[in-house]
């Protein structure tokens, strides 16, 4: 049974960052990692995010360079803000019981507790990727059976600068692919 992992992110672009963890996962872990474009994260209501069908097709042209990527577009299906719990619960209805595992940042497991549904999310392998953390806090759950930190490369990059330097009229070239720079151009993204 191949091995999936779920890497969920309102990829707003998806930049080499995403990349990087995504060829360390395949490579590491996973014959397959699963894009997951989240429309509305709980913890980004307030600052608002690209439109999703947007974004979606963005991850879609991204995902097609490379077999072992899919992009999944489950979220953009379910009741807003979107919650990691629930989706699990709707891609088991839909694919069946397959070898998923959650693919998320070192940031997330500091707060992983307070989400929806939390104990249920631990039911799951989390493969934890390291982030640039200025509280130099350690996650209790760090420890847990299901949680696997790994030595993922760490790249500070961040979709909201990538957005800043457009809208200035910056380059992005080395922050993005080239294939997601040209569909930001062409798209007139974050201009």
């Amino acid at each position: 049974m191949n091995r999936i992992g779920l890497f969920f992110g309102t990829f707003d672009p998806i930049h080499v960052g995403h990349e990087a963890i995504a060829e360390f996962f395949i490579k590491n872990y996973f014959d397959e990692i699963w894009f997951i474009v989240t429309p509305m994260n709980p913890d980004k209501v307030e600052k608002g995010v690209s439109d999703e069908n947007v974004r979606l097709e963005m991850i879609e042209d991204f995902c097609s360079r490379n077999n072992n990527y899919t992009c999944c577009d489950i979220e953009l299906k379910l009741k807003k803000p979107n919650y990691t719990s629930d989706t699990l619960h709707e891609i088991y209805k839909k694919y069946g019981k397959k070898n998923f595992s959650i693919i998320i940042g070192e940031d997330n497991l500091l707060t992983l507790h307070t989400w929806k549904n939390y104990e249920f999310i631990l039911e799951h392998k989390i493969y934890v990727y390291p982030r640039f953390n200025e509280l130099n806090e350690k996650a209790d759950l760090m420890s847990h059976k299901n949680v696997i930190i790994s030595d993922a490369p760490m790249v500070r990059m961040s979709s909201s600068n990538i957005r800043e330097k457009v809208k200035s009229g910056h380059s992005i070239n080395k922050m993005v692919s080239e294939s997601i720079e040209n569909f930001i151009i062409a798209r007139g993204i974050y201009s």
